[in-house]
């Protein structure tokens, strides 16, 4: 008998009672979460220290260059201030390699850099940039059209048949420790000046 006594509850009540249980859930979730947070945050975190160069210089050297490594090469042409990176596989004979190893194979670049996969290196060079035509004597004093083609060598192009010697003294000053133009029609247009 007493089941029939029992009052029930409205639906209304009920949908409202659930309502406000979710809204409890959610703001307790929020709390814990805050909560965790705050703990987190007032944690002492201690500044990654940093790692002297001459230890990675030692993890660095017990590293050998695997097949397909790549050399990542920054060359700067110091006349002009051009500066060309480029990215090149390493040479099969290269592999296996260490930091010491490559150092050896290619002492006219600095090394940076020495992982398994990657040499990252630098080099300068006394020489115009391959964007320069320059014009300078050959061995014998003539006046000639040289070129960077290659990247790391000047390549004659054309002898002018003109001695060094024969042009103005202030001229002579410029083209004899090389003299960079952006273009062929730029050189010539400078030779035809200094004839005039």
């Amino acid at each position: 008998m007493r089941a029939k006594n029992r009052k029930r509850m409205p639906r209304k009540t009920i949908r409202k009672n659930a309502a406000w249980r979710k809204v409890a859930g959610v703001i307790g979730a929020a709390m814990f979460t805050m909560a965790i947070v705050a703990f987190l945050l007032l944690q002492p975190w201690k500044q990654p220290e940093e790692i002297p160069e001459s230890a990675t210089e030692s993890l660095s050297q017990g590293a050998m260059l695997a097949p397909g490594a790549m050399l990542d090469q920054t060359i700067t042409y110091l006349p002009c201030g051009h500066v060309v990176q480029r990215r090149v596989e390493a040479p099969a004979e290269f592999a296996d390699l260490d930091r010491k190893g490559i150092e050896n194979a290619l002492p006219e670049y600095r090394v940076t850099a020495f992982s398994g996969k990657e040499v990252t290196m630098q080099r300068d060079l006394n020489i115009f940039c391959p964007d320069h035509w320059v014009l300078m004597p050959d061995a014998q004093g003539e006046l000639c059209i040289w070129q960077n083609q290659m990247g790391e060598v000047m390549v004659r192009v054309r002898n002018l048949g003109i001695v060094v010697d024969d042009l103005p003294e202030s001229a002579q000053n410029e083209v004899r420790i090389g003299k960079g133009f952006s273009s062929a029609e730029e050189l010539e247009g400078w030779l035809e000046g200094v004839d005039g």
